[in-house]
């Protein structure tokens, strides 16, 4: 079991009403170099495929969940934004079910900004 994600946000320009738009995760819209993380397992689980839906993997940290804490993917909006939600879901890869990577997801989550 280990410590994997992939998620969409939801917000719009601060100016914008109603307020309930895809942020561009899933659209590309937010580029990969716009998405970091406090460390990756490897190229293939990197942050910027930290993509809902997508047929790519998810961010999948080198932290074991026995390990878990103090992990992080952040994801740089361009301009002031208002963030509304967050889906988040768990990782896509392995040949199997039983593969580590289809047993990864993160049970708790906050949001921050800076």
């Amino acid at each position: 079991t280990g410590i994997a994600m992939r998620v969409e946000l939801y917000g719009c320009q601060i100016t914008d009403s109603p307020c309930s738009n895809m942020l561009g995760m899933m659209s590309g819209l937010i580029s990969d170099s716009q998405i970091t993380a406090s460390s990756t397992r490897e190229y293939l689980w990197s942050p910027g495929v930290a993509r809902l839906v997508s047929g790519r993997s998810g961010w999948y940290t080198h932290i074991s969940s026995s390990q878990a804490g103090n992990e992080w993917l952040q994801v740089d909006l361009g301009s002031v934004k208002t963030v509304k939600g967050v889906i988040i879901q768990g990782a896509r890869g392995g040949d199997s079910l039983q593969a580590t990577e289809n047993r990864a997801f993160v049970k708790k989550f906050k949001v921050a900004h800076s």
